[in-house]
């Protein structure tokens, strides 16, 4: 598509700026800026919303390595030299380490973590959508076969594709409003928007896995059957109805 967004040129200084990045910086600045202004409606500081979003990225982005490389653990020991390079990233291993960045935080200074989850649950979603359009530009996590004369198709992976990235950027974008309108009706109900959140994106994962990815090959199943995100995303929705069930009012 457009891998490199522009070349900054400075003297006889030369370097390209992927659009992959750039778009995951954006939607970082604007996830953060976004829960600093909703910040007061939570009764949480600016500051701790700026620590967290701040130690929320370098979790997450630790974390949606690590996942890669458990993933395709087979692959980096076959070829240690992988280990060098730049790895992939998967979002679950992201939402995993960014989550336990902001409880190691809001542990140490006494915020409520619950509270906080609840605040960034549109931040979440809206950082995601951004970086969903960076892979879009990138040309990675490419959707299946669709005939070249369709209006949406993209030409990726030597093939015309379903835009199934610019599929999942809306769906988050979708997302986001729906949290925001509901935020203020769950804000007496502590954990509510995040399980709201979490319930939403799983269901959007899996449709996007189930009809629309195409990189089968490059990302593997497990034991040929389900990927890594499917997996989370079922263990997300099943963790859910566990837990409603458990808070459902006795005798119901």
């Amino acid at each position: 598509m457009h891998p490199e967004l522009f070349r900054l040129h400075v003297a006889s200084w030369e370097r390209p700026i992927q659009s992959y990045g750039a778009l995951i910086i954006l939607g970082v600045t604007l996830a953060i800026l976004l829960g600093i202004r909703r910040a007061r409606f939570y009764e949480i500081g600016r500051d701790d919303v700026l620590h967290v979003g701040l130690l929320g990225v370098v979790g997450g982005i630790a974390g949606a390595a690590l996942l890669y490389i458990l993933v395709h653990l087979s692959e980096f020991i076959a070829d240690p030299s992988l280990f060098r390079q730049q790895p992939g990233l998967v979002f679950y291993g992201g939402l995993v380490g960014g989550a336990g960045s902001a409880y190691w935080y809001c542990r140490g200074y006494g915020v409520s973590m619950v509270r906080m989850a609840d605040l960034g649950a549109p931040s979440i979603a809206l950082g995601h959508a951004f970086g969903r359009i960076g892979c879009l530009l990138g040309g990675c996590c490419y959707g299946r076969h669709l005939d070249q004369h369709h209006p949406l198709s993209v030409f990726l992976a030597d093939d015309w594709r379903h835009p199934v990235q610019g599929y999942e950027s809306l769906g988050l974008f979708a997302i986001c409003v729906v949290l925001l309108l509901a935020s203020r009706a769950l804000r007496p109900r502590p954990g509510s928007l995040f399980a709201l959140y979490l319930g939403l994106y799983s269901l959007l994962r899996l449709a996007m896995e189930t009809f629309f990815r195409g990189d089968d090959a490059e990302r593997g199943k497990l034991a040929g059957v389900i990927s890594t995100s499917q997996l989370f995303a079922v263990a997300a929705l099943l963790l859910l109805i566990f837990l409603f069930w458990r808070r459902r009012p006795h005798g119901a």
